[in-house]
């Protein structure tokens, strides 16, 4: 059997381990876009900042020879035929296979004029990240970045810490608005003033300027902005153009059953590509986070060899590294609101129908596991509110009858 894998990213590379830490031998080709060896996108933060490799190319730079594996780096699949099982590179090239596994990831993106212009840096490659550290070498180096969410936000404390000026762009008034309420939001915001980062909000970007090359930026209230670095990251899209022009379904990202198989049941999508069922919504989405997308591959590699494995849904679970403070987000901020308050910690739960269905950590993110565990479990939790968000809570301690002391406010 002729494995083909589209992508050599943390889905792609768990397919390929699984496979071959099990025991199978066929042959596998993987085709990447990018002409370097598998690498982790999340590791690019700290690769920007630290210079190491061991962590970006946590595989090792042999990997391709150390599990077998046919690698066409700097490869880029244009187009698929899924009734001929064949695939076309931009090489013009075709080849075979009898099992495809699309693992392509994501690219950032901004939904603003000119967004495709020459100039404006991809941070979730590796050239991109090359190219920033280059002119990180030069002092006085300035950057502006379209989107105030999670990721605009991880950007602009990266490149604060090598020393560029960066400058954020949120048509929001509060920063991070799809996972911070606006009390959250502002102790993020607060930090990132502190560690050099302009903090733009209520500012919508209209266009990008420039011939082919980006000159610079417009804003809703027509102003013109200008930068050394210019990154789009409102967002990320699944890089999957080379399946619009067939009949593989797909929305933002490619429709998949419970066995992450397309409606070619020889052709799988997993990763950042992939729309699955997130735990909490029972809704189909992108996750969009390393853990996933590495399950993804555990479960197609599975299913590859014939296990038939359900894909078991997930919680969306967001962390910040490089703030004053630890930060943890997960599941939907809706709800019940719970909260307990000290000078250096926030904790937050949200509560619908007796269960836990998302919290924030600001501070103390000690309890994750135990309220992660209760989410998965979907424990009613009503009997215990008032203990829920207090310092030290653990399920023993509560069936127990402990009693808690209370530090901060409620």
């Amino acid at each position: 059997m002729q494995i083909a894998i589209i992508g050599m990213g943390p889905a792609g590379v768990s397919v390929v381990k699984t496979l071959r830490e099990n025991g199978c031998d066929d042959p596998i080709t993987l085709f990447s876009a990018e002409k370097v060896p598998p690498y982790s996108p999340p590791a690019l933060g700290d690769y920007l900042i630290t210079g190491r490799q061991e962590t970006l190319f946590w595989q090792g730079r042999n990997f391709c020879d150390k599990y077998s594996v046919t690698c066409r780096s700097g490869e880029r699949i244009i187009r698929i035929f899924p009734q001929e099982n064949k695939i076309l590179t931009d090489k013009n090239k075709i080849f075979g296979y009898d099992r495809l596994v699309i693992a392509s990831g994501s690219s950032l993106y901004a939904p603003v004029k000119g967004s495709d212009k020459k100039g404006i840096l991809n941070f979730k490659t590796l050239d991109g990240a090359d190219r920033i550290k280059h002119m990180a070498m030069q002092e006085g180096k300035s950057a502006i970045i379209v989107g105030g969410g999670f990721i605009g936000v991880e950007i602009a404390l990266c490149l604060a810490k090598i020393g560029i000026r960066p400058a954020v762009l949120n048509r929001r008034g509060w920063i991070m608005p799809r996972l911070l309420d606006t009390e959250t939001a502002a102790y993020v915001e607060k930090d990132l003033r502190t560690r050099g980062v302009d903090v733009m909000l209520n500012t919508d970007a209209v266009a990008f300027f420039g011939d082919e090359q980006v000159k610079g930026l417009v804003t809703a209230h027509g102003k013109e902005l200008t930068a050394d670095i210019y990154i789009a990251a409102t967002g990320v899209r699944p890089n999957i153009d080379f399946i619009r022009d067939t009949d593989i379904e797909h929305k933002d990202g490619i429709i998949v059953n419970k066995y992450l198989q397309t409606r070619y049941p020889d052709i799988y999508a997993c990763g950042d590509v992939a729309e699955t069922i997130d735990f909490i919504s029972g809704e189909r989405k992108i996750h969009g986070l390393y853990p996933v997308a590495v399950d993804h591959g555990r479960t197609v590699a599975w299913n590859l060899m014939g296990k038939r494995l359900a894909y078991g849904p997930q919680i969306s679970l967001n962390s910040l590294k490089e703030l004053g403070f630890k930060i943890m987000v997960a599941g939907r901020p809706d709800g019940e609101q719970l909260k307990y308050r000290t000078s250096d910690t926030l904790r937050k739960l949200y509560i619908t129908d007796g269960r836990i269905t998302g919290f924030v950590l600001l501070g103390d993110i000690s309890n994750a596991g135990v309220y992660l565990s209760l989410m998965y479990k979907k424990t009613d939790v009503s009997g215990m509110k008032t203990e829920l968000v207090l310092p030290g809570f653990t399920m023993a301690r509560f069936a127990a009858g402990q009693p808690f002391r209370i530090s901060g406010k409620l």
